[in-house]
């Protein structure tokens, strides 16, 4: 089904608008925390990307039991209930930097919206899986993509903007429009028609799915390359590059737009590629572009190296949500996405912690930084190609 059809759908539509004005408010924020902690309280490198870890770390409990409560009360009561907590969240952060506080404090604050921002996503995930038939499903993760990077096309780049005035205004902007995305949920999420099989009591881990694991397993794996997107380049850029923040705003933007005008014709490409296969390209892809950065420079080779990124991201990202969905069964999806998430989150978190240390070490040589996260991002996408090729296609309607 093409982009217009799926659009059609009014959850698909409601996810996707609240994801654009999601990302408009929040990509700000993640991309200007490590530069604010760098250059205005004179964080060092590695404890930045320690920070990252921690935050992804402590949120991996609240993946499970944010996916169990999902089923258990459905989707629409967390939809309501998360958005308000996160604006909290967001106007503590801001008035911090305002005041300049201590440091710690601010970073107490960072690390308590990580975990709501993750039941928010599996929320958004689950909601796609329950409305949009398995055969639409790449396509539909796809435009909630495509629509969440309009958002990210603008939102570095307003974030670049307001850096300059104060950075407490870039935590400012993503609380009032969590407001706005809140108003969303309640006037075009209803209650999805899904059944549940959780008891009442206790949260509920699909240990026995073996495949299920060691899936999520290999498809965390290729978030210790892909995850250098973000902490790891944006300090890059920064220290090596010596770029402004106003020109990593750009630099984020077109990565958006990248999104926007690639995501439907790279479906569109792969439809007929079996899932591990696309995400051994996307991994590849991921891996030469990151390792391209040690020996090129300049703006023009910055803006083409981003779209390569991009395409990374855009090959990987979709297919990852409809093979979670395709694994979960129908009584059991907050379950499987909450597993996904914890199982993935606990390989994800490495990427920024040891990117910034090697960025520590290394940024007086970028090919000691690069190349190895390069040959190790080879040496799991054909892990990825070969073990997960061979798991997915026992499953029922999977493509050889």
């Amino acid at each position: 089904m093409r982009a217009g059809g799926i659009f059609s759908n009014r959850y698909v539509r409601a996810i996707s608008v609240a994801q654009l004005i999601r990302v408009l408010g929040r990509s700000q924020a993640w991309i200007f925390i490590p530069l604010y902690l760098s250059i205005v309280r004179h964080v060092q490198y590695p404890v930045i990307g320690f920070l990252f870890f921690i935050t992804a770390i402590i949120s991996l409990p609240f993946s499970i039991y944010g996916g169990n409560l999902i089923d258990r009360f459905g989707r629409r009561k967390l939809a309501l209930i998360t958005p308000p907590l996160i604006m909290l969240i967001f106007i503590v952060i801001s008035t911090l930097i305002f005041l300049n506080s201590y440091i710690y404090v601010i970073y107490v604050a960072f690390v308590m919206v990580e975990p709501l921002m993750s039941i928010q996503g599996i929320l958004d995930n689950v909601i796609i899986t329950d409305t949009v038939k398995e055969a639409d499903r790449t396509d539909a993760f796809g435009v909630v993509r495509i629509m969440a990077n309009i958002g990210f096309s603008a939102g570095p780049a307003i974030g670049g903007f307001l850096s300059y005035l104060n950075y407490g205004y870039v935590f400012l902007f993503p609380a009032v429009s969590t407001a706005v995305e809140w108003i969303i949920y309640a006037l075009y999420v209803k209650e999805t028609p899904h059944v549940t099989s959780l008891s009442s009591k206790g949260f509920s881990f699909p240990k026995k799915d073996t495949k299920f694991i060691i899936i999520s397993l290999l498809i965390g794996s290729i978030f210790f390359v892909a995850g250098q997107w973000g902490t790891t380049l944006t300090l890059f850029w920064s220290r090596v590059d010596f770029i402004t923040n106003r020109e990593i705003g750009i630099l984020y933007t077109v990565n958006g737009f990248a999104v926007v005008f690639l995501q439907m014709p790279t479906n569109a490409i792969f439809r007929k590629i079996s899932d591990s296969t696309r995400i051994a390209i996307g991994g590849l892809i991921y891996s030469f572009s990151f390792l391209a950065l040690a020996f090129f420079n300049g703006t023009v080779f910055l803006i083409i190296d981003v779209i390569a990124i991009t395409m990374g991201e855009n090959v990987i990202s979709p297919v990852i949500y409809s093979i979670i969905g395709k694994m979960s069964p129908a009584d059991k999806r907050g379950q499987y996405f909450g597993a996904a998430q914890l199982v993935i989150g606990l390989v994800q978190p490495i990427a920024p912690l040891a990117g910034t240390v090697m960025l520590s070490y290394f940024y007086a040589d970028p090919v000691l930084m690069w190349g190895p996260l390069a040959l190790l991002g080879i040496i799991l996408s054909y892990m990825v190609y070969l073990y997960a090729g061979r798991i997915l296609r026992t499953l029922p309607d999977t493509p050889p």
